[in-house]
């Protein structure tokens, strides 16, 4: 009997722990790995990158060590995810913005297909629009379209910077529903809530990990999210698709490695972070954050960002995007 098959027997009979790479016949992994962030420490990222690190290495084995890498909106971590040895020592979170940015900025080298390997989905925050609790648009959001119809060019919409995925839900909903706002951009979807609640734009679109706390709070009125199926956090919200308009766009956060990383590995690592995100804790913390956790395959990941890339795509032809 080799011996790894003779102490995964022993690991079974007496309740030896091995770590996952030992139990595969994996010489993987030997030291601490390096996690990515690419946004600055403190920012949603940020937070989330260290919440899978904190959930996923005990799971892995060995320490998972956050290096924060921001700038250009995320594209120097995401390139320096990219660019790494493909050997699993190198790992990062990736989001909604690595797919989109290609087509959105000059000097852009990395594409989701061709430079990333996605190991597992982390968590998903619907996009939502909503409105001042009490305001004058704290009404249906059928009614918010009439409005905008009858008066073309007069409802302000903050977003949270110009073609993030709150933009893309902004365009999205304005084709289906035969509208056109006034788009106020900001900064980020936190800067145009006191906008917000001053009076000085009319609508939001946001993630919930932006307005979730509002909403608890009794400050704001949610009139629909951008998810497929109602999210389980907030079961009485509808979903843009009840109304008939076919608006599914969320931000989500993903571990990925590297394009060329071993199978093993990669597989490895996407059974360490299940167990991880399935812990109590883990979903919480994601609770906490304003996101809804949600653990995917590597396959599914991809398929969610060949989804993204799609719908991403759409708007980026009907308005003739172009990078800059």
């Amino acid at each position: 009997m080799g011996i790894r098959i003779f102490m995964l027997v022993l690991s079974v009979v007496f309740g030896i722990s091995l770590v996952p790479g030992e139990v595969l016949g994996l010489e993987y992994p030997t030291r601490e790995i390096e996690f990515i962030a690419a946004f600055a420490a403190g920012s949603n990222t940020d937070n989330f990158a260290r919440l899978a690190a904190k959930f996923g290495e005990k799971y892995v084995g060995k320490p998972i060590v956050v290096v924060n890498k921001p700038g250009g909106g995320g594209a120097r971590g995401f390139a320096a995810i990219a660019a790494a040895k493909p050997d699993g020592y190198t790992i990062g979170l990736v989001s909604n913005s690595m797919i989109a940015q290609p087509y959105l900025l000059k000097g852009v080298t990395f594409h989701y297909k061709k430079s990333f390997r996605p190991i597992a989905q982390i968590d998903y925050s619907a996009e939502g629009l909503f409105v001042k609790k009490g305001g004058p648009y704290d009404i249906p959001l059928k009614a918010i379209v009439k409005k905008a119809k009858e008066n073309p060019d007069t409802i302000k919409v903050g977003i949270g910077g110009t073609w993030t995925a709150q933009d893309f839900a902004r365009a999205i909903f304005e084709e289906e529903a035969g509208v056109k706002f006034i788009k106020v951009p900001f900064p980020g979807a936190a800067e145009a809530i006191p906008a917000l609640l001053g009076g000085h734009v009319d609508i939001v679109f946001g993630p919930a990990a932006e307005w979730a706390h509002l909403y608890k709070a009794g400050k704001v009125s949610v009139l629909a999210v951008s998810t497929e199926q109602r999210d389980p956090r907030f079961p009485d919200i509808p979903t843009f698709k009840e109304f008939a308009y076919d608006v599914v766009i969320s931000v989500i956060h993903w571990v990925a490695a590297p394009a060329g990383t071993p199978d093993p590995i990669v597989n490895l690592l996407a059974e360490a972070f299940k167990k991880g995100f399935a812990e109590q804790g883990f979903i919480e913390a994601a609770d906490r954050l304003g996101a809804t956790a949600a653990w995917e395959s590597p396959e599914g990941s991809m398929k969610a960002m060949e989804k993204l890339d799609q719908l991403y795509q759409r708007v980026i032809k009907k308005y003739d995007l172009k990078p800059k």
